[in-house]
């Protein structure tokens, strides 16, 4: 993986800081993940792209716990995340409190933002920290506020999302999720909403994580990016990863089928 070798060198380890095995996941009758394994290295950025449906977003929910998998284990930082059966045999976390410390480990960056509207942008960002990470209200302030200020929003902080641009939001959700100090950060389509205009400041602000050796899960149908920042691509289809690689193996790739119809798509 050279991006990664070359961001790291002798550091890299093959220790993953999150792993999931076997993971399934089933609504109704209908799967929509199979048995899925992965694991994601320290420092190392992985692209999920394919069709509308194929389960993409439905991992990330999983892997950030909003989603409680139907079977198989996920591992964080080599800690299993603990399920429990409930009353209809199906599994759930096993305590409120452990999966809000758990969950404090895997930022996640939405589609829509998810900013608190009646919070200033400084509020959104200290809430976490705060609240679950249990800083002092100052150690979060100043955080926060050397955050903004590497992303050049510092001058926003008391303004709330309704008075920013769509760009400037996506940003400052970006900025509440790192203010956690995650050990992996997800994003799922995190331009999706944007106006075309806007989408280069934030994937502007990811690959400079990136570069920074921010661990990074990014579901995108930003093609440019995953291929030019991406250390590895996975590809899904129908709830399964059918096709990984390098960025090159993927986007090169001459004998998949599956990969061919669906560059096709793009560009139909």
């Amino acid at each position: 993986m050279p991006r990664l070798a070359a961001r790291f060198g002798s550091m890299v380890t093959d220790m993953p800081v999150l792993e999931l095995v076997n993971i399934s996941k089933t609504f109704g009758t209908k799967t929509v993940v199979h048995s899925t394994n992965f694991s994601i290295q320290k420092g190392e950025v992985v692209s999920i792209i394919g069709p509308s449906g194929a389960g993409k977003s439905s991992l990330l929910r999983m892997i950030n716990l909003l989603e409680v998998p139907s079977s198989g284990e996920i591992l964080i930082d080599s800690q299993p995340v603990a399920y429990k059966l409930n009353r209809a045999s199906h599994l759930t976390f096993l305590s409120k409190f452990k999966l809000s410390k758990v969950r404090s480990k895997v930022g996640m960056v939405f589609q829509h933002f998810n900013l608190w509207e009646h919070k200033t942008v400084l509020d959104n960002i200290i809430e976490g920290p705060v609240n679950v990470n249990k800083k002092s209200k100052r150690e979060a302030i100043r955080h926060a506020e050397e955050l903004l200020a590497r992303v050049g929003l510092l001058e926003k902080k008391n303004d709330y999302p309704g008075m920013l641009s769509g760009g400037q939001q996506q940003r400052v959700a970006i900025t509440r999720a790192l203010a956690m100090e995650p050990s992996v950060l997800l994003f799922d389509e995190p331009t999706s909403s944007l106006d075309p205009e806007l989408v280069g400041e934030v994937l502007q602000m990811m690959t400079q994580l990136a570069e920074e050796g921010m661990t990074m899960i990014v579901v995108t149908h930003e093609m440019r990016f995953a291929r030019q920042v991406s250390d590895r691509v996975l590809y899904m289809e129908e709830g399964r990863i059918v096709a990984e690689g390098t960025s090159e193996e993927i986007f090169e790739s001459k004998d998949n089928a599956r990969l061919a119809r669906f560059f096709s798509s793009l560009h139909g």
